[in-house]
């Protein structure tokens, strides 16, 4: 322990510690949230010493003090199935009765359990910086009210949500979306009392960067006075208790881990045959702005409406370990996975088991007096099937929709409402599907199935789908595929088409994506039931926004088009009467001006190009 990192500006400053030392530990547990609650836990029952070092006053995280009482996909087993099952037992005898597992239990009984264990709990304490020797991360340092100090230890567990202690220690981190850094739309919880029962409930509320502290602290104040639950008028039936202190942000900072666990590699069936536990969700994206989201995302998302299909992806040791690092583990909410899957892979089943997998690899690794990167799976995988973290016979990766291995199916799937699980795979069937593609594309009898299987064509990077795109997008189809499962958050057939031409680069389509910058929110379809989009104003963002990233994706890829994109660019930041509003999900009274977005992507792009800038009126 011979120096403390800190992590400011975005550098990494080295300076001696001249706090107080608060002993020495096996593992220091930073963060007692939904994973640092579990990792303490757990590696105090495998006889380990433990410190746990929180900012709050208490354990559970999202689970507890932010009031999400109830589970939101994710998959079973663990070692909190147990806790949660002494919390709801606890709760029956002395608590109002409520929803899901009552959070105000389920802290005293971790709490109990963290004292039982002889854990070393430090509330209302801060995280400054690392103690570090070379690459090896062996202690922490912290402010409380006592003062300034530090502990060293052999492994480091960052759980704090944001990985903190891994900025701190100088390890590879990002926030968000390429674009623009935007991370999922965070929520405010509250609690009410409904016929008799404690629920929880949450509104999507904005936007925010966790490592701002200025714009996070105006984003709770600001959102704590949104109407959705400061109602001028309470019924008995649903009537209000309080608001969680605790925002729930949904993603934050994400590591660059030993191995990086992607959307698209698990969709290319690219992933891991040793994993921890397999996180069980969908691609929960929340935001509406998809136009400006990746690739990979859309092709999911848009043009084949996957966001409510379920997938079940395994989850490595290495995308736990900062690459680079010894000594240092992450476990939460900031594992090492992209800005596209941390929308699944966030549900609090799973990161409950990451602060369990990540005990169980800290135990191993010293123990067995290994690095963290070389724990033997065959005995971390033992500890975590006795739990049922990792189901004891293995369970199919990309468990959820069943992939069509048939021609004739995968027609049947193109002629229905619910297109999605056909065209996706014919995209993973490839070039041998491609003939038949062409030719259900030429049966005008059959719309969806011609128009399904020109969008199949186009995912696989076929030009001929383009003609039969233009028409889709010409005539705004205002088609929304259906879902078989409750949750509908699709895409209108129109639209998506614009981002397949733009994938395609199709330079015939430039004119058609002029003209539809030209035109009045009234000429574009009413929203559908089935559609993400929820008002008139959001059918136009979606068509406009997709037509600036397609055209955008054309100018890269054909410069002679690039001028007259601009000259298109300048008329639409200089319209008077655009007004692009979107809302959020439980919030559809509250608009956001979408024109910052459009004209950020519009200059990004006039940026690449080596274009002058453009001015806009507003």
């Amino acid at each position: 322990m011979e120096c403390a990192e800190r992590y400011s500006g975005g550098r990494v400053n080295q300076l001696p510690f001249e706090g107080v030392h608060a002993g020495y530990y096996d593992v220091i547990v930073a963060g007692l949230g939904t994973a640092g609650a579990i990792a303490a836990v757990t590696a105090a029952r495998q006889g380990l010493k433990v410190l746990a070092v929180e900012r709050l006053h208490g354990m559970g995280g999202t689970g507890t003090i932010g009031a999400i009482w109830s589970y939101y996909y994710g998959s079973r087993g663990g070692l909190s199935e147990s806790l949660d099952e002494k919390a709801v037992r606890l709760a029956a005898g002395c608590f109002t009765p409520s929803q899901g597992v009552n959070g105000e239990a389920k802290m005293i009984v971790m709490e109990q359990e963290a004292i039982r264990l002889g854990v070393v709990i430090r509330y209302e304490s801060t995280i400054t910086g690392v103690l570090m020797q070379g690459s090896r991360v062996c202690g922490i340092e912290w402010i409380s009210a006592e003062g300034r100090l530090a502990a060293g230890s052999e492994v480091v567990i960052d759980c704090t949500g944001d990985a903190h202690v891994c900025a701190h220690a100088g390890a590879g981190v990002y926030y968000g979306r390429p674009l623009d850094g935007q991370t999922q739309p965070f929520s405010n919880v509250w609690l009410q009392l409904e016929n008799g029962q404690v629920s929880s409930r949450h509104t999507d509320s904005g936007y925010v960067t966790q490592g701002d502290a200025l714009t996070m602290s105006r984003a709770n104040l600001q959102s704590a006075t949104v109407s959705t639950h400061l109602k001028a008028v309470y019924e008995e039936q649903d009537r209000w208790l309080r608001l969680a202190p605790l925002t729930g942000v949904r993603e934050g900072r994400l590591i660059k881990g030993e191995e990086q666990v992607t959307l698209e590699r698990f969709l290319n069936d690219d992933y891991t045959a040793e994993p921890l536990f397999y996180a069980y969700a969908h691609v929960d994206m929340h935001s509406k702005d998809i136009a400006f989201e990746s690739e990979i995302l859309q092709k999911w998302t848009v043009a084949c409406s996957m966001w409510g299909h379920t997938i079940s992806v395994p989850v490595p040791l290495g995308a736990l370990i900062p690459r680079g690092l010894e000594g240092l583990l992450a476990a939460g909410r900031c594992l090492a996975v992209d800005h596209d899957l941390a929308t699944c892979i966030r549900m609090k089943r799973d990161m409950q088991k990451t602060g369990e997998a990540a005990a169980y690899a800290a135990y191993l690794s010293i123990t067995g007096k290994v690095p963290l990167r070389e724990v033997p799976y065959p005995e971390l995988s033992a500890l975590l099937a006795a739990t049922g973290c990792l189901p004891i016979s293995g369970q199919p990766a990309g468990a959820g929709p069943p992939w069509l291995d048939q021609p004739e199916a995968i027609r049947e799937g193109m002629s229905s409402a619910h297109p999605g699980p056909a065209i996706w795979s014919a995209v993973r069937m490839g070039e041998p599907i491609c003939a038949a593609l062409r030719s259900w594309m030429a049966q005008d009898q059959d719309i969806n199935l011609c128009k399904h299987s020109a969008f199949a064509l186009a995912l696989l990077g076929d030009t001929t789908s383009a003609a039969a795109l233009r028409t889709i997008a010409r005539d705004k189809d205002p088609f929304v595929p259906q879902s078989r499962l409750v949750h509908k958050r699709n895409h209108g057939r129109g639209y998506s088409a614009i981002f397949l031409l733009g994938l395609l680069a199709d330079k015939e389509a430039t004119d058609l994506l002029y003209a539809l910058l030209e035109e009045p929110a009234e000429a574009f379809p009413e929203p559908d039931s089935s559609e993400l989009s929820e008002t008139c104003s959001e059918v136009h963002f979606q068509y406009i926004s997709f037509a600036v990233t397609a055209l955008a994706r054309i100018g890269d890829r054909h410069s002679d088009t690039r001028k007259a994109t601009a000259g298109a660019y300048r008329q639409l930041l200089q319209r008077k009467d655009l007004r692009l509003n979107v809302t959020l999900p439980g919030a559809s009274h509250i608009p956001y001006d979408m024109f910052p977005k459009i004209r950020l992507c519009i200059e990004q792009t006039i940026l690449r190009w080596g274009i002058e800038p453009l001015l806009s009126s507003r």
